[in-house]
């Protein structure tokens, strides 16, 4: 099929209200900047190709292969991408808002400042992949694999993560939670059961943040915002929570052990039953803070503001060293 048949079959299969079929053997005439809404490539192999800007708007790319494909600018929204090998892909700037790229790979891809709001990226593969300014508010990535991927400044509100593996992930400056506590609009992602462990989230906006069972050993939470996050039955040991503001944040039953809560804000919190065992929380804000039967052996708490703190059956509370009023 030459180039002008190939388009001219597509262009009366859309009319028809069909998807055109375009056989694997014309790969090499799908180009950069054409304009294909709703066509048929299952299966084709277009790995390496050059792609920019094409519109493929609820094309059928299903098990297409793409890796190391140039996709800058690309619109596929509402495409179905499922089981798709985009491996080192460029999707810089591209357009995947309501694609389905269910158990996808994107691992290695390029997606900064890319526009997926409402993807279905489901158990989706995205290790290393960098994602730097990427909207992927109201994606569903649960049981997505993301270990190592760069997310720094991006907007994951609404999103779902749920026992997603963020494992080393790079969320600083990432806008994950509601603007403030209580709003519904844009809603906080839910992080239930996802493994963060060595994540870095720097200054991160977790506000109201759904991270119950999720796993934060090690991690670098260095001044995230936390106000009313749910962290119950989250392992946190040995992360790094330096002046994190944790205000009316629920932290009932959570491992804490050898954290670093440093100049934290707790007011208000609740971590009954939590394990703070060998704890660093100098300075830290605790303000009517629940601690009732919290775990506190050995923990600092050298200056910390203790004022109407419950520890009520708190565990191995160490002498006050300074209280401050």
């Amino acid at each position: 099929m030459n180039a002008p048949t190939l388009v001219l079959a597509l262009v009366v299969a859309l009319q028809l209200g069909g998807s055109a079929a375009v056989s694997s053997g014309d790969a090499e005439k799908i180009t950069a900047h054409a304009n294909w809404p709703g066509a048929d490539l299952r299966g084709m192999n277009l790995a390496g190709q050059k792609l920019d800007g094409i519109v493929l708007i609820g094309a059928n790319l299903t098990g297409v292969n793409l890796k190391g494909a140039s996709l800058r600018g690309a619109d596929l929204r509402e495409a179905y991408l499922r089981e798709a090998n985009l491996a080192g892909a460029d999707l810089t700037g591209a357009s995947i808002a309501k694609a389905d790229l269910t158990r996808a790979n994107l691992s290695g891809a390029r997606l900064e400042r890319s526009f997926a709001i409402m993807a279905d990226l489901t158990s989706a593969w995205l290790n290393d992949a960098k994602a730097a300014g990427a909207l992927l508010s109201g994606a569903r990535m649960s049981k997505a694999s993301l270990e190592r991927i760069d997310l720094t400044g991006a907007n994951l509100q609404g999103a779902d993560l749920t026992q997603a593996n963020l494992k080393r992930a790079v969320l600083v400056k990432a806008d994950v939670g509601a603007d403030k506590p209580g709003q519904l609009r844009p809603a906080p992602a839910s992080l239930r059961g996802a493994d963060l462990a060595d994540a870095d989230l720097t200054d991160a906006n977790l506000t109201s943040v759904d991270l119950r069972q999720a796993d934060l050993r090690r991690a670098k939470l260095v001044r995230p915002r936390l106000d009313h996050a749910d962290l119950t039955w989250s392992k946190a040991n040995g992360a790094d929570l330096s002046g994190a503001s944790l205000t009316s944040a629920r932290l009932d039953a959570a491992l804490l052990v050898k954290a670093i809560l440093r100049k934290a804000n707790l007011s208000l919190a609740r971590a009954a039953g939590a394990d703070l065992t060998d704890s660093d929380l100098r300075e830290a804000r605790m303000i009517q803070t629940d601690l009732t039967q919290a775990e506190l052996r050995r923990a600092n708490i050298a200056g910390t503001r203790l004022n109407d703190t419950n520890l009520a059956a708190a565990r191995n509370v160490p002498a006050i060293v300074s209280q401050k009023k």
